[in-house]
């Protein structure tokens, strides 16, 4: 038996093939916001939601297989038994934005870049754990997926794709880099081994029994926004995969490392010891319509959609920098927020809808821009995939905003999918002919040229604009 879990920010997903049929189980689990600049959630709540669902596998078969996918750039404290003294930081977690700008002025931006292909920014692990060190107790750190195979398995282990999001592991070499954990002041024992993520690591006995099995083999996987490569067939620098969820990203695969030598716009990490995957991502994507539904009192994110197409382009001179969590890439301005310009007294709800809407996709326009030319790609396929493929509408706004033609396939759950495919890999099996049969194109959205010119000027009102606030939040 093969199954596949994607451990995500919000919930926890399991799919299987059960009677020719696929199946696919959820379990969602709470976010906290403590204060504004906290994001934590209870890694024990994780684990369980997880457990849960690997108790609801058919039991067709002696052995189980379980590809796994998981969040990037989460990060707990452990005590020595590996026991967590800390909640999960998540990757919106930004209170180690101080300890990054002192990192910032004693080493620079690109001593850490150059070595990790990640950035300086609060989300990856440098800053995260000396803000941990100077806040808790923790003597060892790892990612949730990392405390979740060690509960089931017993061994402390990372694969090096979720390993290349965290900012501390070389890119080059493939280890945790030892200059940058002498500067965090971790030990490499404190952190967990890293692995292939093909290798396989048997579940304990009694994890096996409670299960229904008679062994069960944990399939190492990879970062969930690197499986949707994976999983949509992506794996070439002709085709690029853009995803908006709670965050937003594009990616485009690679066969070596790339890093951005003029700047640092865009982050690179693996999937595998022969694929990296080029790329950024933004810190508000839908999380931005929970914002407004709660705010704005919209009883569904249907509803904001629907209210959205009764506005035109350009949502009647409202324009909505939606950083009310920060930036990620490609400025990486943590202290940034989210802000309405051209707001007056005619403006209705739609209004606002639409320039929400309009913003993620001026921000995806940001990543996709940076990534061509980092990359020196053009891609031609462009998969879609995130809770936003559910509104046509709001694909064919991304289309219009790129430029490019965006295509839908039948692969509901991505990041999961790939996992599966990760698994069959680490088996021997024919991924080739196994996509080729279970991957569909749905439906294809072509740019209109005449929307496109609109949005290329609204675009430069949105740089223009967004360049013009840097002062502002970064004021002393």
């Amino acid at each position: 038996m093969i199954a596949a879990i994607d451990i995500g920010t919000e919930s926890a997903r399991l799919m299987f093939k059960s009677n020719g049929e696929w199946k696919v189980l959820k379990k969602s689990y709470r976010i906290f916001f403590p204060s504004p600049e906290a994001v934590e959630q209870d890694p024990k709540e994780i684990l369980s939601a997880v457990y849960d669902l690997l108790k609801q596998i058919p039991k067709e078969g002696d052995v189980l297989y379980v590809g796994m996918s998981s969040v990037f750039h989460s990060v707990v404290g452990l005590d020595e038994g590996f026991n967590p003294v800390t909640p999960l930081l998540n990757w919106a977690d930004r209170r180690s934005y101080r300890e990054k700008e002192e990192l910032e002025k004693k080493y620079g931006t690109r001593f850490f870049y150059e070595r990790t292909a990640c950035p300086l920014h609060p989300m990856y692990w440098p800053s995260k754990i000396l803000w941990m060190k100077k806040n808790s107790d923790s003597k060892k750190f790892c990612s949730i997926k990392a405390f979740i195979v060690n509960k089931l398995t017993g061994e402390f282990v990372e694969e090096i794709s979720l390993a290349s999001g965290t900012g501390m592991m070389n890119i080059h070499s493939l280890e945790w880099d030892d200059e940058i954990l002498g500067i965090v002041g971790v030990k490499k024992e404190n952190l967990p081994e890293l692995k292939s993520p093909y290798a396989q690591l048997k579940a304990k006995e009694e994890v096996a029994k409670e299960l229904g099995f008679r062994e069960v083999y944990l399939v190492l996987g990879g970062g969930d926004g690197v499986m949707t490569n994976v999983g949509l067939n992506a794996m070439d620098p002709d085709s690029a995969t853009v995803t908006i969820g709670t965050s937003g990203a594009f990616r485009v695969v690679l066969d070596r490392p790339v890093i951005d030598r003029e700047g640092i716009s865009t982050w690179c990490y693996l999937i595998d010891e022969k694929n990296y995957v080029l790329g950024g991502a933004i810190n508000n994507g839908g999380i931005v319509l929970m914002w407004l539904k709660d705010v704005m009192k919209f009883d569904s994110y249907d509803e904001i959609i629907e209210e959205a197409k009764k506005s035109s382009i350009g949502a009647n001179g409202l324009v909505f920098l939606p950083f009310l969590n920060g930036e990620r890439a490609p400025h990486w301005r943590e202290r940034y927020r989210g802000v309405l310009v051209g707001l007056a007294s005619s403006h209705r709800r739609s209004d606002i809808a639409r320039a929400a809407l309009e913003g993620i996709c001026f921000r995806i326009k940001d990543i996709y821009n940076a990534v061509k030319k980092v990359g020196n790609v053009d891609p031609v396929r462009i998969v879609a995939t995130g809770g936003f493929t559910s509104s046509p509408y709001w694909v064919q706004l991304l289309a219009d905003v790129l430029g490019k033609d965006i295509t839908v396939t039948n692969v509901e759950n991505p990041s999961a999918f790939g996992a599966y495919v990760m698994a069959l890999k680490s088996l021997g099996e024919s991924v080739e002919e196994f996509l080729e049969k279970e991957v569909r194109v749905e439906q294809v959205f072509r740019c209109d040229p005449e929307r496109n010119e609109k949005y290329e000027q609204l675009y430069d009102d949105y740089r223009f604009l967004y360049e013009k606030l840097v002062d502002y939040f970064y004021r002393e």
